[in-house]
């Protein structure tokens, strides 16, 4: 069966097979870094169930955010390294215990923001791999369309904004 492109034209479907590698790319394939990702063509994606989204510019758009939580992580675990030589080891008075507990409190909340962060990054690929099989901006709960303004602000959603509230028992 053929699909008609813009101008109207007969195109033959794309098998999976016939999908570049580069386009598996950041999808859990070999191929995931950025810029082999941002190498995949227009072309290389499948037919999409939701032709009134942009999926060249959510796919950016998830690359580009994926790119900011790894460098904000890495800074995170630069900094983190950078924070154990300088605890307190002993607490002899009562401000290296103060200093000590701070410290402790400051590198906890480092790892509740870097676990976020896992938690984002694993929402992209989810979001990325969703691109790849014609899912993208279909709830994964329900079906139905989420809305185009949802994905504007949370490209990596996966939930309608009334699945979500379900979920998070609202």
């Amino acid at each position: 069966m053929a699909i008609k492109d813009q101008n109207d034209s007969p195109a033959p479907r794309k098998r999976k097979s016939q999908t570049s590698s580069a386009s598996l790319a950041g999808t859990g394939g070999d191929n995931s870094s950025p810029e082999v990702i941002n190498a995949a063509s227009a072309g290389d994606m499948p037919e999409q169930q939701r032709k009134d989204l942009d999926m060249i510019h959510f796919r950016d758009r998830l690359f580009e955010e994926m790119t900011r939580l790894e460098e904000e992580r890495d800074y995170l675990r630069r900094s983190a390294g950078d924070m154990d030589g300088n605890l307190p080891e002993d607490a002899e008075s009562e401000d290296d215990t103060a200093d000590l507990a701070t410290s402790l409190m400051d590198k906890e909340m480092d790892m509740t923001v870097e676990e976020e962060i896992e938690e984002t990054m694993t929402a992209i690929e989810h979001a990325l791999q969703k691109i790849q099989d014609g899912t993208y901006g279909i709830c994964d709960v329900s079906g139905q369309p989420i809305r185009k303004s949802r994905l504007e602000l949370l490209p990596w959603a996966s939930l309608t904004a009334e699945m979500q509230e379900m979920a998070e028992g609202s």
